[in-house]
């Protein structure tokens, strides 16, 4: 499968290069960065271990985004309460990876790459499960871990993704549209001709299979913590027998407060969209949107800050690529924005990228489904609406949304 993944990642820089879209590409290129690590050995990584009296084991395989982030955070967290942390993951072309770290030290001690799946030090005490969409080989994924948790562990399912429902792990059918997780006989005919199975070898999964497999891992799982009320139902959904275990407790997220500057009423609509912009985040709508400004002969302006991964008319958008988390309300203030769209089409899970509008105060859009429907249900300046809304339609809300802040 990492050949199918390194040919997909080659046609779809071919297709930048045609596009001239070299930012996107640039921003691409950097996570494949660390496919050359150093290879460690079983016997090295055992020995890093060996005086370690406290070790956490994260596994995560998300290569950015808030899976990675929260990963991140839970690992230095660990580490301030004096646990070493033994994060495994993969590269982007899941290749199986390793990063050792002790509390006090910046760096890790030990990195690179692994062969196979390593045999647990006997003092790892606690199992974090993150992404596991990466792993090249998710059956083999699937064993070690069910092994691991039939041990003396506390083990803690995050989810940040629904990987263990469906491959595709953002549920989105053919159309690409939400597929609601239907019974297994619709999933079963999805998914054999389904693109946002990113890795083809999947695509030809046995839907009820896969998760019977994962299931058995919710056998040892201790709790299953989902940050959304929407993926509670969903994890409940497939596995009723597990309800006991969902554990509903969102991230922690300490944004200050900035009041981005409201235009007066008279100013054109400048709607603002942030992150890396891909099928699954709306990429089609924002383009869909943009064109309808354009053919209307709009002054509406659409400013992307991160990156669109479809092409749009440049005459109505703009893309800022990669910016400094803390830069954005000045960046959003400096660019004009009047109100936010996020328009994410898959259930997220949770979304930083939605508190950060938040705390900005301007208006926030968004569709009805997943998290960011649950975030904005009691938000006094969000408005949700139904996916598959029509450009107009998108528009028109944007607009009244803009109105009643002014």
């Amino acid at each position: 499968m990492s050949g199918s993944r390194l040919k997909r990642y080659l046609i779809e820089a071919l297709r930048l290069l045609r596009q001239r879209r070299f930012r996107v590409l640039l921003d691409k290129g950097r996570r494949l960065s660390g496919i050359a690590a150093t290879r460690v050995s079983a016997a090295e990584l055992a020995s890093a271990c060996a005086d370690l009296n406290a070790l956490v084991c994260v596994v995560d395989s998300a290569q950015g985004g808030g899976a990675a982030m929260a990963a991140e955070r839970s690992a230095r967290a660990w580490r301030a309460k004096g646990a070493g942390t033994l994060r495994l993951g993969c590269d982007p072309l899941g290749n199986l990876t390793v990063s050792l770290s002790v509390p006090g030290e910046t760096q890790p001690v030990l990195s690179g790459r692994l062969l196979d799946w390593p045999v647990l030090p006997s003092t790892v005490t606690q199992l974090e499960i993150h992404s596991l969409a990466g792993f090249i080989r998710p059956d083999e994924a699937a064993d070690w871990l069910i092994a691991a948790a039939q041990g003396e562990l506390t083990v803690t399912l995050l989810w940040h993704e629904h990987y263990l429902i469906c491959p595709t792990r953002h549920l989105l059918d053919p159309e690409h549209r939400y597929c609601g997780v239907p019974e297994v006989a619709a999933c079963a005919r999805c998914l054999p001709d389904n693109p946002n199975c990113l890795d083809a070898p999947l695509r030809q999964t046995d839907i009820a299979m896969w998760r019977r497999h994962w299931g058995q891992l919710l056998n040892g799982i201790s709790v299953i913590r989902v940050f959304s009320a929407s993926s509670a139902k969903l994890v409940e959904r497939v596995w009723p027998e597990h309800a006991d275990k969902v554990h509903l407790q969102p991230h922690e997220v300490n944004l200050k407060s900035v009041e981005t500057q409201n235009p007066q009423p008279e100013t054109p609509l400048h709607v603002g969209v942030i992150g890396r912009i891909a099928t699954h985040k709306g990429a089609a709508e924002v383009v869909g949107l943009a064109r309808h400004i354009k053919a209307e002969g709009l002054a509406t302006r659409i400013t992307v800050f991160g990156n669109l991964e479809h092409p749009a008319p440049a005459s109505v958008v703009s893309q800022t690529g990669t910016y400094a988390p803390e830069a954005l309300p000045a960046l959003c203030a400096e660019h004009g924005v009047n109100v936010f769209w996020f328009p994410s089409i898959w259930p997220e899970t949770f979304s930083f990228v939605l508190h950060e509008m938040k705390a900005m105060g301007l208006p926030i859009l968004a569709y009805d489904v997943g998290a960011q429907a649950d975030t904005l249900a009691t938000h006094p300046t969000g408005r949700i609406m139904a996916l598959g809304a029509r450009p107009q339609e998108i528009l028109s809300a944007l607009l009244a949304l803009r109105e009643e802040a002014s």
